[in-house]
């Protein structure tokens, strides 16, 4: 799969935000408490948070551009003070669900059964479910003109987890914290350890052309494992040779077959698919219409823009009688979804009767 931009820009626009999004692989999972100045909390899920120094101890992350209101941002700015919460798996549904749209007068803890704690350091809430929990002071506000969002900055004033997280060498065992981790919105893994590798020393660099195994050794590299045994094929040295067929005539065969089956589906699939947008588009703006009457099921009506303006109103009197602009004429059928009157294509009811 090769895929330029031109392509990316044309795909639509869901599918894009997932692709693009879990590009960057897995990311970590927070949750941000902040709590204005009148003291009206709230909780928002951030996957952006990134290391920015040791020392001085700073973490950040990226809030998205201020063309709406962002109440972690506008809590941030007016108290300079915010938690991060670790998601542990044990509440990862409460912690999604605190992305959903709130009123300003809101609290996510109490819409998502969270608990805010707080201790004598850092006047912001912490997620009383987490057990990884870090205070921090902001110190940059920094706007990325590229895109219009915003890498938020904080010096770590404090960090409150149990002493066994924190292995000798200072590495934090996540996998024991049961941390979770997403790849686009909404897609939560756990978190789990697979190998410990020494610091990198150009001195002790590994010879990487020498292999590590005999070619006669089975050895799974995905689950590092030896898997001889579970093998349908014998693997020793004595087994018998696989021996491959000229298959070119039956793959060339098949690849017809398919290639005939399966573009007739998709193109039925495209046709249904945009019969389908069409309808949604077409009974999302007829419901949004202005009419201060119950439309009668089998009845025509005319739908009209309003003079100097965007709002669309729906009537009985036909195009013919006024000189309004007319915007088609439709039906509603007995699902109570709206039709173009003289519309031959397939029904959205035949479609989903299918």
């Amino acid at each position: 799969m090769r895929t330029k931009k031109e392509d990316i820009d044309n795909w639509d626009k869901h599918y894009r935000v997932k692709f693009v999004n879990s590009l960057s692989g897995y990311k970590s999972v927070h949750l941000i408490g902040t709590k204005s100045k009148a003291g009206q909390t709230n909780l928002a899920l951030f996957n952006s948070v990134v290391h920015i120094s040791a020392n001085p101890p700073r973490l950040g992350f990226i809030s998205r551009p201020l063309s709406v209101e962002r109440h972690t941002y506008n809590n941030i700015k007016e108290t300079n003070v915010f938690t991060i919460n670790h998601v542990h798996k044990s509440f990862v549904e409460q912690a999604h669900y605190t992305s959903a749209k709130f009123n300003a007068n809101e609290s996510e803890f109490d819409a998502c059964h969270l608990t805010d704690v707080y201790t004598d350091s850092i006047d912001a809430p912490y997620v009383g479910e987490s057990t990884i929990q870090i205070g921090l002071k902001l110190v940059e506000d920094i706007e990325i003109k590229a895109s219009g969002c915003r890498l938020i900055v904080g010096e770590i004033q404090e960090v409150i987890m149990p002493d066994e997280y924190a292995e000798s060498s200072g590495q934090l065992d996540l996998e024991l914290a049961n941390d979770m981790v997403v790849t686009d919105l909404n897609q939560y893994s756990s978190v789990m350890k697979f190998m410990n590798l020494p610091k990198a020393e150009r001195e002790e660099l590994p010879n990487f052309q020498q292999k590590k195994r005999p070619d006669n050794v089975v050895f799974d590299e995905d689950s590092q494992s030896y898997n001889a045994n579970l093998l349908p094929y014998g693997t020793n040295i004595g087994a018998p040779a696989i021996a491959s067929n000229d298959l070119s005539t039956w793959k060339n065969r098949g690849i017809r077959s398919f290639n005939h089956v399966l573009k007739s589906k998709i193109d039925d699939i495209k046709e249904e698919y945009n019969t389908l947008v069409s309808a949604f588009e077409t009974n999302e703006m007829l419901y949004n219409a202005k009419y201060e009457f119950e439309p009668i099921i089998g009845e025509v009506y005319h739908l009209y823009e309003k003079d100097n303006s965007n709002e669309h109103f729906l009537s009985i009197i036909p195009p013919t009688s006024w000189k309004r602009k007319h915007l088609g004429s439709y039906v509603l059928n007995s699902n109570r979804v709206w039709k173009e009157a003289k519309d031959k294509r397939p029904s959205i009811d035949e479609i989903l009767a299918q």
